[in-house]
């Protein structure tokens, strides 16, 4: 991966959990210490971040209304577009469940104009930006905050998930490899996600193409668990053609007129 993509990863996990070891980092973008250490300069410089004996911190004044353009900027054009086609495949009057992180609000963004959906979710930050809208109803599971985050897991997040049922579960990653399958960034989350599996009609994976042979801190599901996945256009081959053969829908924001069409 180019440092360029490392670094924009790692803005993408500091966004969502705020603080991070530098040994988690490393072993989620594939890299040494060394490298982790060095992308960290660079972030330092730009006054993204902070490193700390051990790891790096987000730097909140970037999350300040006054600095909004800043924030928005470090979202990059391919995950609002994921954001946008990954709403495209929920339809009035579901029930769903919206993961946390950058990329599930992308999504949530794209939602206000539904009507009569429930959306259940474990990121605050998610919940807000459904929170005033006419159409939705925006639910919250109970659960612990994880550290430096918006997210919520924990034993209380998963009894809130007891007889639920939802048509789709739309989760974001931290990693996607052949050898180790989905993973996420803590296991508090992938227990929480794993549950999901056997509550949802369908499991619909949202991710930048970069996460993709990446290997995130805990194992949530092989590639073969899921049913859709939307990701941009720059998945490498391989990928595209493991899920074609699997018949795993996979989507990109070009192939909205696919989407639209579903029955």
């Amino acid at each position: 991966m180019f440092a360029a993509a490392r670094q924009q990863q790692i803005k993408e996990l500091l966004l969502k959990h705020k603080q991070i070891d530098i040994a988690t980092l490393a072993a989620t973008l594939g890299v040494t210490e060394v490298t982790a250490r060095r992308d960290l300069d660079k972030l330092e410089r730009e006054g993204f971040a902070t490193k700390t004996h051990g790891g790096v911190v987000l730097n909140e004044t970037i999350l300040d209304p006054a600095h909004d353009n800043l924030a928005s900027e470090v979202i990059p054009p391919e995950i609002k577009e994921i954001g946008e086609t990954a709403a495209l495949l929920v339809r009035d009057r579901e029930a769903i469940f919206l993961g946390g992180g950058a990329t599930c609000l992308q999504v949530a963004i794209n939602l206000k104009n539904k009507q009569r959906l429930t959306v259940m979710t474990n990121d605050l930050k998610v919940a807000q930006e459904l929170s005033n809208t006419a159409g939705v109803i925006s639910v919250v599971t109970g659960g612990n905050v994880l550290p430096g985050s918006t997210a919520v897991a924990g034993e209380l997040a998963l009894r809130s998930l007891e007889r639920i049922h939802f048509t789709k579960a739309i989760l974001s990653i931290s990693g996607a490899s052949f050898t180790h399958g989905f993973t996420s960034a803590t296991v508090e989350e992938a227990l929480l996600y794993k549950q999901l599996f056997a509550i949802s009609d369908e499991t619909i994976i949202v991710a930048n193409a970069a996460k993709f042979g990446q290997i995130g801190f805990a194992f949530l599901c092989q590639l073969t668990e899921v049913q859709k996945i939307v990701t941009n256009k720059e998945l490498d081959d391989p990928y595209k053609e493991f899920f074609f053969n699997r018949n795993i829908k996979l989507y990109t924001p070009y192939e909205v007129e696919e989407i639209t069409a579903l029955p």
